[in-house]
């Protein structure tokens, strides 16, 4: 199989390298990557008025500031399920590749997987879909609870994954690092426990 350059490196992280320790998630604040229960939010329905599973917040790209206002415009996109997909594409979600002509090439860019959710019993995987986007207020997220704090290294690989599905600009996985690193860096603010490789 020939591989083309741009897949030098994979689009997701190990599983069990996604989430922070939910006895941990406490000293992080709530920021771009994480999973929340979907808010009352009239955008967060399917066309059959059914409620969203869950969203993860896109928007703003650092951490949210405690001191903004109850109705800030925080952008999420929608949750679902791998298994609400066709069989034939849970491999290909799951891996973010496809092959064609024996070339590996990007399949569905509009995804980003997700393993099974900290707060929940079951084996769900998950996918964020960038297409299914609404800004909702930051009250009713932060109402609707946290279900999943992602780690700094799984938000390099979701920075990476969204800028590839933006902009068709698929920069490997240590230059999305060493922005988000330069980043952190550079703010004054910056909240919670820094990466290891900052």
């Amino acid at each position: 199989m020939a591989v083309s350059p741009s897949t030098s490196h994979a689009w997701y992280p190990k599983a069990d390298s996604y989430w922070v320790d939910p006895g941990q998630a406490d000293e992080y604040p709530f920021r771009y990557g994480d999973v929340f229960s979907t808010p009352d939010h009239p955008g967060c329905v399917t066309s059959k008025g059914q409620r969203w599973s869950h969203v993860i917040i896109l928007h703003p790209s650092c951490e949210i500031n405690a001191k903004l206002a109850d109705d800030t415009a925080v952008l999420v996109a929608r949750v679902n399920r791998v298994e609400s997909l066709s069989k034939r594409q849970h491999a290909v979600v799951r891996v973010g590749w496809r092959e064609e002509n024996l070339v590996t090439k990007v399949a569905h860019g509009n995804t980003f997987w997700l393993p099974p959710l900290p707060s929940q019993e079951d084996d769900i995987d998950w996918y964020a879909d960038f297409r299914r986007l609404v800004p909702v207020d930051l009250k009713s997220l932060v109402e609707s609870g946290r279900e999943a704090c992602m780690t700094h290294d799984a938000r390099v690989y979701l920075i990476r994954r969204e800028v590839y599905f933006k902009y068709r600009w698929n920069m490997t996985i240590d230059d999305a690092r060493e922005f988000e690193r330069q980043r952190i860096a550079g703010d004054p603010n910056f909240v919670g426990p820094k990466p290891s490789w900052d």
